[in-house]
């Protein structure tokens, strides 16, 4: 007997990580979900379907899903429904918040668990999002973003004392920085080729204070040059700790490091085919 897709089904909020297409009218879709934590569901003809998906998928847009449970463990879970909560329109007009979001989402993707709720994660995800869909970027903001993200999942680099014996780092001072280690290391105990800045490490550290209660976080950034560099060593820590390369985070480069004075040179597409740049982006990264 065929079992009724609707059995069982749940409903959660959730915010589109990858599309794929299936066929002519079929899509397979990840999400990040407050409820079921990161799934792959099956939406059936969603390509012409508006009843059951009248916003229908963009990237990094925040629904109101339900899908049904998967048929057997490694099936797709069936999407029943979906509508918008936050389409997050204005992204796509602004390439750096544009490519900030692309490299949040990779990153949900890589550390997000399969299956398994992590709420303080995902709302740290859609808090991030909604603050780039009204812009403007800031590399301060997005290290704080990343920060959030991973620490309620225990994968955050300890910034505030040595990996090796512990001892605190000192307030508002640079600090080595061990990408493979994921930390901060004290020039007593052999210190490390990267280094992070006082301003950066303060920024990353005060973006934890609303998970542990402590003190707001500090005053807007005034120069951005500590942050970005400090955002380039996080990139690098990523990318050792989960063995494959963000691409977004080169699209972040060009576009977001061009107005900060970077003169890092220009390459091809870089977001892939599940999160492209949008039409009509000048070289400044503003829509035409």
């Amino acid at each position: 007997m065929k079992r009724d897709p609707a059995e069982g089904a749940e409903s959660t909020e959730a915010i589109v990580l990858r599309r794929i297409s299936y066929g002519e009218t079929d899509l397979v879709v990840q999400f990040a979900t407050r409820r079921l934590g990161r799934i792959a569901c099956f939406a059936r003809a969603a390509k012409r379907s508006r009843r059951r998906f009248p916003a229908g998928f963009p990237s990094f847009a925040r629904l109101e899903i339900r899908v049904g449970p998967p048929g057997r463990a490694d099936a797709l879970r069936p999407i029943l429904e979906a509508q918008a909560a936050r389409p997050h329109l204005r992204l796509p007009r602004d390439l750096p918040c544009y490519a900030a979001a692309g490299l949040l989402v990779e990153l949900a993707r890589e550390a997000l668990p399969e299956e398994q709720p992590e709420p303080e994660a995902f709302d740290a995800l859609a808090e991030a999002l909604d603050r780039l869909d009204e812009g403007p970027f800031a590399w301060g903001e997005l290290l704080a973003a990343e920060m959030r993200l991973l620490a309620p999942l225990g994968l955050a680099p300890r910034l505030g004392s040595c990996l090796s014996c512990g001892v605190a780092a000192p307030p508002r001072r640079a600090a080595c920085f061990d990408v493979a280690r994921g930390g901060v290391v004290c020039r007593r105990c052999g210190g490390a080729e990267r280094t992070i800045s006082g301003v950066a490490r303060e920024r990353m550290l005060a973006a934890l204070a609303p998970l542990s209660g402590e003190a707001a976080p500090p005053a807007p950034d005034t120069d951005p040059r500590p942050l970005r560099d400090a955002q380039r060593t996080m990139v690098e820590f990523l990318e050792h700790q989960f063995g494959r390369r963000f691409r977004s985070a080169r699209l972040l480069e060009q576009v977001a490091g061009r107005r900060n004075g970077s003169t890092t040179p220009e390459g091809p597409g870089i977001l892939g085919p599940d999160v492209a740049p949008p039409r009509g982006s000048g070289p400044d990264g503003r829509s035409r």
